[in-house]
């Protein structure tokens, strides 16, 4: 793969040219979800429960698109902190890690949340979800940015302008820009890699050690991390190599922590267990489960095709990526065997579509007409039914 060229700079026309593209995409996301709230059948039941500002008008719709599964985990706990802190037991919020709503809660105090809400609404969970949303995408648009920057450095400018597209209609394009740690965890995880190609190794490590708690998949960074340290053949290689594990021993501290404090050492992990159906060990059963006489769907809340279907496809792009760039490669391996881990395929879209590699590698490929058609027509029929089925409650990827 090509080491990142010096004759490369970013230009103030290139980050207007970013803005504009993410400010129509993100407006077309919000009228697509926004008519979908509105016309499309909507699953109902206490389980499925919208914001107080659903009213059926366009403006409720708009707003309560964003609250909806995990979203509404993430706005309680920017809100009212975590249940397994506040009762002192495990919790099913001991699922959700920190970073992503330590910002969300950052940004309601500057909205003035108070007892009594915000500036733009009278109800808690409205002022949060509205904060979380703020936050996806400025950290969004900052993700955009260090892609371009990144994939520019490494091939060309048109290589690098395909990346940022394929991302803005990424099938998880919902889950970027709501309430969710999606676009966060991008963020870091590209700037650990962008602070790596400009030797910054130790605020790369730091980067890579906030990614490790904001989702679990984080502690991927640390096999990176380690081919970096081993390629510096200075005096300070195992200090580097000792610094690269600092992401696992964070994480491992945060679910030792809050383990000790409930009194459950396994906490977290049975948490995982118990409530979100993710026991660890079992990765052949979760692809042979789908050949065990068990109904599959061709989407839905277990057994999917198209979990299967996205998941293979994921670790084929992994394979590739890691031949064009190791550590990039390990990345994409280490952050999908993860989750593959849980014995369940269940969100296997939106963990292996948050590993900006494969944008990268995708654009690098789609240097023709006919290539780009696929790409973009996959990535975005793909991105318009996880949109729908999201907003009506019907799915989560």
């Amino acid at each position: 793969m090509p080491t990142p060229r010096e004759t490369y700079s970013l230009s103030l026309r290139d980050v207007l040219i970013l803005l504009a593209a993410f400010i129509i995409t993100r407006a077309a996301i919000t009228a697509f979800g926004t008519f979908a709230v509105l016309r499309l059948d909507m699953n109902v039941g206490e389980e499925y429960t919208h914001l107080l500002e659903a009213d059926g008008s366009i403006g409720g719709a708009a707003l309560d698109m964003w609250y909806r599964w995990d979203a509404g985990f993430y706005a309680t706990i920017a809100t009212y902190g975590y249940d397994w802190y506040n009762e002192r037991i495990p919790a099913d919020d001991m699922a959700f890690m920190p970073v992503y709503p330590a910002l969300v809660r950052t940004v309601s105090a500057l909205i003035g949340t108070g007892s009594t809400g915000c500036a733009f609404s009278p109800y808690l969970s409205t002022c949060a979800t509205i904060s979380g949303v703020i936050v996806s995408n400025i950290v969004l648009f900052a993700a955009l940015v260090l892609l371009f920057d990144i994939a520019a450095r490494r091939f060309n400018r048109p290589t690098a302008w395909r990346a940022v597209w394929l991302l803005l209609i990424s099938p998880i394009s919902i889950y970027l820009s709501g309430v969710y740690t999606e676009a966060t965890f991008l963020l870091l995880s590209l700037l650990t890699f962008w602070l790596l190609d400009r030797k910054r190794f130790a605020l790369a490590v730091i980067a890579a050690c906030a990614a490790a708690i904001t989702r679990s998949v984080g502690i991927a960074l640390v096999p990176a991390l380690l081919i970096y340290a081993w390629r510096d053949t200075s005096a300070s290689r195992w200090i580097r190599l000792i610094l690269a594990l600092l992401p696992a021993a964070v994480f491992g501290a945060y679910i030792v922590g809050i383990g000790a404090y409930v009194g459950d050492p396994l906490a977290y992990f049975s948490t995982y267990e118990l409530t979100w159906g993710r026991e660890a060990g079992n990765v052949i059963t979760a692809f042979t489960s789908y050949f065990s006489g068990e109904e599959v769907a061709l989407m839905g809340w277990r057994l999917s095709w198209l979990d299967l279907g996205m998941t293979l496809t994921w670790l084929a792009l992994a394979a590739f990526t890691f031949r064009m760039d190791r550590a990039w490669g390990a990345f994409g391996v280490v952050a999908l065997v993860i989750p593959i881990a849980s014995g369940t395929l269940v969100g296997m879209p939106r963990f292996g579509a948050v590993i900006f590699a494969f944008y990268v590698l995708l654009a690098h490929w789609a240097d023709r007409g006919w290539k780009l058609l696929i790409i973009y027509g996959a990535s975005a029929a793909l991105a318009l039914l996880m949109l729908t089925r999201f907003v009506t409650w019907r799915w989560i990827a």
